[in-house]
């Protein structure tokens, strides 16, 4: 647990990170700390709970993080993670943000076909389904979001086939993303599926408070990011450049 100076009438928030040795390989580590660093720094208490299997499920958390992994470690944690989708499903329906990352995210779909046809459902929390492909894509990803440009890192084999009736999270402008060319991620609600890593949240600070500010909001307080935070924006500006530089490159392998 870590803490700040609470706000005045907000008390801490707290964050739940889900499986965080499975579901954690990929940077996912960084997105949490990139979460309770700019709360620290914006006089606000953050508490991290991180939920592994067999654990209690912690029901009153302000916002919901789940990264990646690989299909050996999804179905390691398959049985827990049905056992707790009532209370993720009534988080998400009380309107707690929910930041899923790759794999993490299609087991919050409706479900993921693998390479030999056969289907794990997911939770149906994200309106989209996941088919697993045999072509990787490795490469730098930039979409355009509400709150402006994401970039970031996509290491993934799967094509995400949003609901019709759904929206994506971005529109893509380079990279692979869903796999249709036009569009990166699905968002309902406060909830986000993404492909887009390296670790995303501390790349791309305005999503960051974005997701902060909501689960604020739902407390009943205001997050604010100011010059406590100018390194951190700094460190990812110029970060950012680089990938905006080089977004045209090609990696055979990682």
């Amino acid at each position: 647990m870590s803490t700040a100076n609470t706000a005045a009438a907000g008390g801490a928030l707290k964050i739940i990170q889900l499986y965080p040795e499975e579901l954690g390989v990929a940077g996912d580590r960084g997105n949490v700390m990139a979460l309770t660093t700019r709360l620290q720094h914006a006089g606000i208490a953050a508490e991290l709970v991180k939920h592994r299997r067999g654990d209690a499920f912690v029901s009153d958390a302000d916002l919901v993080v789940i990264g990646s992994g690989p299909l050996s470690a999804m179905r390691n944690i398959y049985d827990d993670l049905l056992s707790i989708a009532p209370g993720l499903m009534a988080m998400n329906e009380a309107g707690v943000p929910i930041f899923a990352y790759g794999s993490g995210a299609e087991l919050l779909g409706s479900g993921i076909v693998l390479l030999d046809g056969t289907v794990m459902p997911g939770l149906g929390i994200l309106p989209f389904r996941a088919v697993r492909t045999t072509e990787r894509q490795v490469a730098y990803i930039i979409t355009e979001i509400a709150g402006g440009q994401l970039v970031g890192f996509e290491d993934h084999a799967s094509r995400w086939e949003v609901d019709s009736d759904a929206s994506a999270f971005g529109k893509l402008v380079i990279g692979g993303g869903n796999g249709d060319g036009e569009r990166e991620g699905v968002l309902i609600g406060t909830a986000i599926g993404t492909q887009v890593g390296g670790p995303v949240l501390p790349l791309n600070p305005m999503l960051t408070d974005a997701l902060l500010g909501q689960a604020a909001e739902r407390r009943g307080f205001s997050y604010n990011s100011g010059k406590p935070h100018a390194a951190l924006d700094r460190y990812a500006k110029k970060a950012r450049e680089v990938i905006v530089r080089n977004a045209s490159y090609k990696f055979n392998s990682i």
